[in-house]
């Protein structure tokens, strides 16, 4: 028996690290193509935090997801 609770619809929609709206096409039922996160690279170390925290199966916005310039 599993002790992690099963993500909500409205988890989907939030960052797992800054809990705003992830705009997410796919949790809004919308066509994978379409999210913002298929025409840009996600940055790695925010990847990493969410899964740490064990929400790496919840997307992240924009704000949070963006490279880090050098």
């Amino acid at each position: 028996m599993s002790t992690a609770s099963p993500v909500s619809y409205s988890d989907s929609m939030r960052c797992p690290l800054c809990e705003q709206d992830n705009q997410c096409a796919i949790a809004a039922g919308r066509e994978a193509s379409s999210c913002w996160c298929m025409s840009t690279t996600i940055n790695e170390e925010a990847k990493q935090r969410a899964a740490n925290i064990g929400a790496d199966k919840r997307c992240l916005c924009q704000q949070c997801g963006r490279p880090i310039d050098n």
